[in-house]
């Protein structure tokens, strides 16, 4: 079975991951003639190369960070592979929402040095009637269910945050600088909201924008005008660039209780500097990570050839 690569510029190590995949007797293929797959990134399929495959053809496959067309008449079906690096990141933001939220931090450390509620102390034998409920006492904690996310930048990250949120029955808002078309909108669920309004009316705000520098650049764009807007109960997320927050501007709001917390695995310097104020804040209403959202890239190499073998697999059997 041949498999037909159109984008040349997809990273040798994506290239040799998927051929490590490949069962006995598939080949990766310099042209289309008779291939049973086409994969692209940022090349656009063509009619001609559709054609050269013929009545081989079984599946055309894009990578998702890329911006390859396929023509809309293509007779099989399309696989968009994710990245998990990025999509490594939309898990991250979820973890510390809800780490946020349910103060796993202090949950942890209280529970590991047996800090329990004299009246809740003596342990019992449980079953489904009988058990000691919340026996460090903790309070203000709650779940994600029917809060509003505000995401700022719904790229491919932003998306990927947006279908994992949905799932957990939050409410979606969003701000970028073009706006989604209607149907786009539907289909994640979303609301688009102008900056100021999407962070006054959410209890978690996410950065999923890129950073740019220059006078027409972003440094800084969550500063204090920004944080002032935000609900005394709402936390920042960061898992995008670290520059994009004005940090002096994000110690002042968490020192004053502007905002409930944050949680960030990005920096403006990296690693931070020992005498950082953000290390000295670290507690579980401020959750620092060190730049580990995305998932390990090699993984994420081995995971798109095997979901392009495994599709593949599939459309032959089928």
């Amino acid at each position: 079975m041949r498999i037909f690569v159109a984008d040349p510029g997809i990273r040798a190590e994506q290239i040799e991951a998927i051929r490590g995949r490949l069962p006995a007797g598939w080949t990766l293929a310099e042209d289309a003639t008779g291939a049973a797959a086409i994969v692209t990134e940022n090349v656009d399929v063509t009619p001609a190369m559709v054609a050269a495959a013929g009545d081989a053809l079984r599946l055309v496959a894009r990578l998702d960070t890329g911006s390859a067309h396929v023509p809309e008449d293509v007779s099989v079906p399309v696989a968009d592979l994710p990245n998990t690096a990025l999509v490594g990141v939309a898990e991250h933001t979820i973890l510390l929402m809800m780490a946020l939220s349910r103060q796993l931090l202090d949950v942890t450390a209280r529970t590991q040095a047996q800090q329990w509620l004299p009246e809740r102390s003596t342990p019992i034998l449980t079953d489904q009637r009988r058990y000691t409920y919340n026996w460090i006492g903790l309070q203000e904690f709650g779940v994600l269910y029917r809060k509003t996310l505000g995401i700022v930048g719904l790229g491919l990250i932003g998306r990927a945050v947006a279908v994992r949120a949905r799932a957990f029955g939050m409410k979606l808002l969003y701000t970028q600088r073009t706006r989604l078309d209607p149907a786009a909108e539907q289909a994640l669920g979303v609301a688009w909201r102008p900056l100021d309004e999407m962070l006054a009316a959410s209890d978690f705000v996410s950065l999923h924008h890129r950073f740019q520098e220059g006078p027409e650049g972003n440094d800084g764009h969550i500063g204090a005008r920004e944080l002032a807007l935000m609900k005394p109960t709402a936390y920042l997320i960061n898992t995008a660039r670290g520059r994009l927050v004005d940090e002096d501007a994000l110690v002042a709001a968490l020192q004053n209780g502007q905002i409930a917390g944050a949680g960030l695995d990005v920096f403006r310097y990296e690693p931070l500097p020992p005498d950082h104020p953000l290390l000295a804040l670290a507690s579980p209403r401020l959750i620092l990570t060190p730049h580990v959202a995305g998932a390990p890239v090699m993984e994420a190499w081995q995971t798109i050839a095997d979901e392009l073998v495994e599709r593949l697999l599939e459309e032959k059997e089928g």
